[in-house]
């Protein structure tokens, strides 16, 4: 309304209810949608079973379809996560690290864009878990606060879960204050999750899932992944990177998390405000802006 009013020139908080109003109705001259480095995904408790079986990992998955949540369910504000690093990370040299990411894996990613595919994948691994089409698997919970698309996305998790795999996953609602603590300290099944890198380096991304790691809330613990961090520490550029690639193949072998989207940042801004800038980290600066007219 102070938009609308002309009391607000930015807003970066936009209700998602009223994106395709607001699309349209400012013909998109008025709405940005800008990528930022980061990923949305799920945490798992791999201290709980049945989640410490990486066949039900797997299949937990497999089971979604990232294209329908990105574009439909997130109305194209995201983009569909088939890795856990996404794009414009720089790699050694001149090229990026998604994309030797997936030359170096046969030209695919991490997880396969057929989603008919994937969700065949995902019913033989519930199968091999001990679990045909979901028989004798326990009833699981969600944890996410309600804002933004999260809630859309536990009811879209809730539906995909019960029709392809029968499973029953119940959504609990958690209040932000009390969201990131619980999840944390390991209070909770399967939770929403998602990071925006501080730097332009894979490793802020991939060293959250190491075993000490005070980020990681999933408490995935391999020695290989720990290892492959450790060699990651070093000067050269060669050696360091090759060790993040090993890191993050070992990690989606492992379904230590699950992707879900790489994070844009969508916003309404007037024509008048020229002269700010939007942060592939996720910050707006306004030193130089002005108001035209």
């Amino acid at each position: 309304t102070a938009y609308t009013g002309g009391e607000a020139l930015m807003i970066k908080d936009v209700p998602t209810e009223e994106i395709p109003s607001l699309k349209k109705s400012t013909d998109g001259g008025d709405f940005y949608v800008d990528p930022i480095l980061g990923t949305y995904y799920l945490n798992i408790n791999l201290k709980k079973a049945p989640f410490n079986d990486v066949n039900v990992r797997k299949a937990l998955s497999l089971a979604i379809d990232r294209e329908y949540i990105a574009n439909t369910i997130m109305q194209g504000t995201y983009s569909p996560a088939y890795n856990y690093v996404g794009p414009s990370i720089v790699d050694s040299g001149d090229g990026m690290f998604l994309d030797n990411a997936i030359a170096a894996n046969g030209g695919s990613t991490y997880i396969s864009k057929d989603y008919q595919a994937n969700l065949a994948e995902a019913k033989k691994a519930l199968a091999e878990a001990g679990y045909p089409d979901g028989k004798g698997f326990p009833t699981i919970t969600y944890s996410t606060n309600d804002s933004g698309y999260h809630k859309a996305v536990a009811e879209y998790l809730q539906q995909v879960y019960k029709k392809e795999l029968g499973i029953n996953m119940k959504i609990d609602i958690v209040d932000w204050s009390s969201f990131t603590p619980q999840r944390r300290v390991g209070n909770y099944e399967m939770a929403r999750n998602g990071w925006v890198m501080d730097y332009n380096d894979a490793s802020n991304m991939i060293e959250l899932f190491y075993s000490s790691n005070g980020n990681n809330d999933g408490k995935y613990n391999s020695k290989a992944f720990d290892a492959a961090i450790d060699k990651s520490k070093v000067a050269d550029s060669k050696a360091h990177f090759e060790a993040l690639h090993e890191a993050e193949k070992i990690m989606s072998e492992d379904y230590a998390c699950i992707p879900v989207a790489y994070y844009n940042d969508f916003w309404l801004q007037s024509p008048t405000l020229k002269g700010t800038w939007h942060s592939p980290y996720g910050y707006w600066y306004f030193q130089y802006a002005y108001v035209e007219g």
